[in-house]
Formats: C-alpha cells, sequence, structure tokens
C-alpha cells in the first residue's frame, strides 16, 4: 500500500472497527480521485454522508451486516443515533494539512489539492528538516500543480461550460487551451468522451451551416480557405508586403504551441479561425487556399502547381490594374519559411515538416513533443520574416484527429473511387454517386458516422479506414475543420 494512502488511512479507522466517521471540512475525502485510489489499494470505501436518516438508511440496508470496510463522511456527526455511533469509529476531524505539518495550513487549505497533487507533497515534505514559508510552500505546490494537477473532472466541467459558438475564434481557443494541457500530461484518452460531445455538436453546426459559407463574403474574415487570398487582396494595397505562411496540417491547439514560441520573441499575434475545405485533404483544401476559389478535382498536387495557383491569382490579366502584380514581384517557397528574395510584395511559403512527420505517430502526447520542437526552430523564421517588414498571416490546409480503426478497405470497395488521392483513413471520394450509395448500402451499420455529400463521404467522429490508431484528417471532426487564421502585423 503507498506510504501516502497507509496514512490517510489510518486517521480514519481503528482496530477491531470496520465502520467510522469523520468530518473533513477541507473536502479532500469527498473528492472522485481521493476515493478510488484509496478504495483500489485499501480497501476502505469514503462514503460522503448528508445526514442522519441517510445514514439510518445506508447502514441497515448495506453496512450493518457487511465486512466490507467503510468511512462516511459527514458534516454533523452529532445526528448519528446512538445505536449506530456505537457501532463506529470516531475519527478526528480530518483536513489534509495535518499530513503535512511543515507546510504552510494556510497555502494548502486554498490550493484545492487534487489526490496525485497532494501525495507529492506528502512526500516530499516528509523530507523536510524545518518549517516551510509561505513562499516555500507556494513553489511546492506549483511543482505539484505542474506534475499532477490533473483533475479530469474539473477539466470535464470547464470544457462543457464553454460556449460553443463554432464561427467564433474563442470557442476554439477555450477548447484547445484546455486540450494543450491534458496532451502534454499524457491523459487525453481520459476526456475523449467530452471531445466526442463537442464534436457531436460541431456536426449539427456543419450540418446547417457549412455549405452556406462558401459563398460568403471575404471583405471581414475568410470563412473557409478560399476565401483567404481574396480577403488578402481587399485589405492590401498592391505594394504592400505580405507573407502567408500555410502549415501543413497544423490543428489549432498545435497553433497555441507555435503562438507561445511567438509571444516568448516578443511576436504579437491577432488569432482568429477558418474552416479547412471538405474532404480536409490536401489536395482540395491547400489547392483552394492557392486558387483563391472553389478547388477541382482533377487538379494535381505537387509545389509547381501550388507555385503556378499563387502566381497566376496576383498577376492574371483579369484582376483589375491597380492590384494586378508582376511575375518578380510574387514569390512561393516550399518546404520552409524562409524568404529568397524580400522585395517581392506577395510572399507563400508552405512548411510540411509536422505533416511529414505526425502520420507515423499512434498518440498526441508525441504529437505535442515533435510541434514544441518544431515551433522552438520555425519561431525564429517567422520573426526574420517579420523583421524584413512583412504583414505575415498563419494558417493550414488542414488540421489533424487521433483516430481509431473501423477497419481497412476491400480490394473491391477501392474499385469505383475516383482515383488514388480519393481514398484515406478519413475519406472516400467516388466516380459517381451511384457508387458511394453502394458503399453505404453495404455498411449501414456506419451510415450515420459519416458526412456524405454528393460523391463523397467523410468519417465525423474519431473512426478510420485503418486497422489501428494514428494521427490522420481528411474527415469533418472539429479538430480537422476548424483551423487558425492568424494575422501579424507589420512591424
Amino acid at each position: 500500500m503507498d506510504n501516502f494512502v497507509r496514512k490517510i488511512v489510518e486517521n480514519l479507522t481503528a482496530d477491531g472497527k470496520k465502520l467510522s466517521v469523520v468530518k473533513n471540512p477541507d473536502g479532500f475525502l469527498r473528492r472522485v480521485d481521493t476515493q478510488q485510489k484509496i478504495l483500489t489499494e485499501s480497501g476502505l470505501l469514503l462514503l460522503p454522508i448528508t445526514s442522519g436518516l441517510e445514514l439510518r438508511v445506508r447502514y441497515e440496508l448495506e453496512d450493518r451486516y457487511s465486512e466490507n470496510r467503510v468511512c462516511y463522511i459527514m458534516d454533523n456527526t452529532d445526528e448519528i443515533l446512538p445505536d449506530i455511533k456505537s457501532r463506529l469509529y470516531i475519527a478526528p476531524t480530518f483536513t489534509i494539512a495535518k499530513l503535512m505539518p511543515a507546510c504552510n495550513e494556510t497555502e494548502l487549505l486554498q490550493a484545492k489539492l487534487t489526490f496525485g497533487m497532494a501525495s507529492y507533497i506528502f512526500n516530499t515534505a516528509c523530507r523536510f528538516t524545518r518549517d516551510q514559508t509561505v513562499n516555500e510552500t507556494r513553489h511546492l505546490l506549483g511543482e505539484a500543480e505542474e506534475l499532477y494537477g490533473m483533475d479530469v473532472q474539473d477539466i470535464t466541467a470547464n470544457l462543457k461550460a464553454i460556449p460553443l459558438q463554432w464561427e467564433k475564434n474563442e470557442t476554439m481557443e477555450g477548447i484547445c487551451s484546455i486540450l494543450l494541457k491534458v496532451i502534454s500530461k499524457g491523459v487525453y484518452h481520459e476526456i475523449e468522451p467530452v471531445i466526442e460531445e463537442l464534436n457531436a455538436d460541431f456536426q449539427k453546426f456543419i450540418d446547417r451551416q457549412y455549405f452556406s459559407f462558401i459563398n460568403s463574403s471575404s471583405v471581414r474574415k475568410p470563412k473557409i480557405v478560399h476565401k483567404i487570398l481574396p480577403h488578402l487582396t481587399h485589405v492590401h494595397q498592391r505594394t504592400d508586403k505580405v507573407a502567408l505562411l500555410v502549415i501543413d496540417g497544423m490543428t489549432y491547439w498545435q497553433y497555441l504551441i507555435l503562438d507561445k514560441a511567438l509571444k516568448e520573441k516578443c511576436i504579437e499575434t491577432k488569432k482568429d479561425i477558418t474552416f479547412a475545405w471538405l474532404p480536409s485533404i490536401t489536395k482540395l483544401s491547400r489547392q483552394a487556399i492557392f486558387r483563391g476559389e472553389t478547388p477541382r478535382m482533377d487538379y494535381r498536387q505537387s509545389p509547381t502547381e501550388e507555385n503556378k495557383l499563387w502566381n497566376d491569382y496576383w498577376t492574371s490579366s483579369q484582376r483589375p490594374s491597380p492590384k494586378r502584380m508582376q511575375d518578380y514581384e510574387v514569390n512561393y517557397t516550399h518546404g520552409s519559411l524562409s524568404v529568397e528574395n524580400n522585395n517581392s510584395y506577395r510572399q507563400a511559403m508552405v512548411d510540411v515538416h509536422l505533416d511529414e512527420k505526425m502520420h507515423s505517430l499512434g498518440n498526441n502526447k508525441d504529437l505535442f513533443a515533435l510541434t514544441k520542437n518544431w515551433a522552438d526552430d520555425i519561431s525564429y523564421d517567422i520573426k526574420a520574416i517579420h523583421e524584413q517588414g512583412y504583414q505575415i498571416y498563419i494558417t493550414t490546409d488542414h488540421g489533424n484527429v487521433l483516430a481509431n480503426p473501423w477497419r481497412s478497405l476491400t480490394s473491391q470497395e477501392k474499385t469505383y473511387l475516383y482515383e488514388k488521392e480519393s481514398r484515406g483513413n478519413r475519406h472516400l471520394i467516388y466516380n459517381n454517386v451511384d457508387y458511394l450509395n453502394d458503399f453505404l448500402g453495404s455498411n449501414p451499420e456506419i451510415n450515420s458516422q459519416l458526412f456524405v455529400h454528393g460523391e463523397w463521404a467523410v468519417w465525423r467522429n474519431t473512426k478510420s479506414f485503418s486497422n489501428k490508431d494514428g494521427i490522420t484528417h481528411g474527415g469533418a471532426h472539429f479538430l480537422e475543420v476548424v483551423i487558425p487564421f492568424i494575422t501579424i502585423d507589420k512591424k
């Protein structure tokens, strides 16, 4: 038995008594994580009781003749009737601070310790040879929170309290700020159920709104990625120095890691969102960015084609002469964020390092570590671009999601897909709608889990056409579709 658990149990029980009762004013014994840990390691059930009547019912129905060990947690033990009280051990009032006398009691009471935090402080405090000051206790609390401050109940409540207004950046900012902390601690799986609830709400939103965004105005902001270039055209004069940075596959919580690295270099950002094109794949969504209009299925994805789209958009003879540009004023770089010609008025840069590596990962914690290392490096490049006098926009073609397997497609199911790029772990695009309907008819159990439009179908949830877990994209999950659109004003 863990030494910390043993100490708690010793304070709550007595030999010869299987039932006990205790007052617990700091609420530590009422925490679910505390109760689960104590029960698992010692077999002692910590049971909050609100009244003498509730205790009577519980005692008569469950505990009177049972051999289970139970400690009732009551605010008013005076309500316990004499016949029950004679069978109980009345434990001294318990507070977590009593187990850590070297620490400042007031600071411990105000900290609302999780079980993990309390255990860490208890084991650390055992080594102290003198009482700790207020500041020393606060420092210890900070260490404990950094290591063990994840309270799944509180996190779940905080996620559910976020107003789900999917067109507003505040929604993704709130969700992903919490996600970032959860992922960094490696406990994403514990909050997956509430993420599924949030995503279910997002699916209702895209059913109502997504396709109406296609013809939306780009004046105030680009609601979908194909409106990014029209937006830049509207807000900038021809000779403004503008840099568009497209980070392949970066979901919003990953951008928050980059944002922190930028702020550490004194670069202020304006955060907003846009929506990826569906299916959320590079061929369509990044094409939409550089085409500046609805993407085409016959497009062949390549850096050369992206360069051509970017150049054609700004230099087209159909563009009004005040904003039409010359070839030498437009530049495109693939694979890095570096300016080769800082005299160009329109710079496009595509960074693919994250996407190239993330598909080999099987969990979000590894993706967090990959992203942090990448962000530390790439933030220097962004600072260099900023210092060259560019107004910078940062976005992505799509986000990503940790997907789990449904099953792989059979050879027959692949036969009528549009082409090789028309199938992935999260999407299917068929030659015509009849072939798609045949697939749906053969697999009715997943129809409600797919977002179907025209000749394509994508997963709404975190399933994949695969036989293993993995970081991927192509579907309609909010982590794939709601993506960052960031502005860094000209220096």
